[in-house]
This record gives structure tokens, C-alpha cells and sequence, in this order.
């Protein structure tokens, strides 16, 4: 298996966890009002992009211009939003525990 990197911060107000290294795990984050389930943002596949390349994708502006500030709608899901090499979960309320999932490595012959 690939090494990844989870960074948390907890907060009074919210919880910000950043993975990077797969996209191919999900977190389960408990809090005192109960258990959210967080996947990456739809579209992904196991592929990792290089740390230079651009999470962000601009959107139509005014008069059919290119804008650089994109909606994100499609490409993510509530509380997750991609970066460069991975995802970061934005929980709206302190954790009191974190648990995360890794996907099956293949096996090498």
C-alpha cells in the first residue's frame, strides 16, 4: 500500500481534516451530535495528480468569459472539496473521534 498523510485540526466550532497521498478511503467522524460518513468528491479515480497541478477548474463569467472562480458543485460533495493531491473534510462541529477506511491494495504476483 501507498503511504498517505492525514492531517486533523479540531476546533470548539468545526473539524478539518486533510488527506492527501490517495483518494481512495472515507472517514467516518464522530461528534456530539452523532456520525457523518465523508468520501471523496464524485469523478475521482485512484491517480493522484502532480502537487503542481490545479484542483481548481474555472467556470463560464460574464459574457462567456472565462471566470477562475468555478462552482465545485459537480466534483464534490457536502463538507469535501479536492486539493492537488487529495481531499480535505470541513466537519461543521469538533470530533471527538476519527476513523479512516483505506480501499483493498491490489496484490502483486
Amino acid at each position: 500500500m501507498n503511504e498517505i498523510d492525514i492531517d486533523a485540526r479540531v476546533t470548539p466550532e468545526r473539524t478539518v481534516i486533510d488527506v492527501s497521498g490517495t483518494r481512495d478511503v472515507a472517514i467516518v467522524v464522530r461528534s456530539e451530535r452523532g456520525e457523518r460518513i465523508y468520501l471523496p468528491p464524485t469523478g475521482f479515480d485512484e491517480s493522484v495528480a502532480s502537487p503542481y497541478a490545479s484542483p481548481y477548474r474555472g467556470s463560464t463569467g460574464v459574457d462567456g468569459e472565462d471566470s477562475p472562480y468555478g462552482g465545485g458543485g459537480s466534483d464534490s460533495t457536502r463538507g469535501v472539496v479536492a486539493t492537488a493531491d487529495g481531499f480535505r473534510i470541513s466537519h461543521p462541529e469538533a470530533a471527538t473521534e476519527f476513523d479512516v477506511f483505506r480501499g483493498e491494495a491490489e496484490k502483486a504476483d
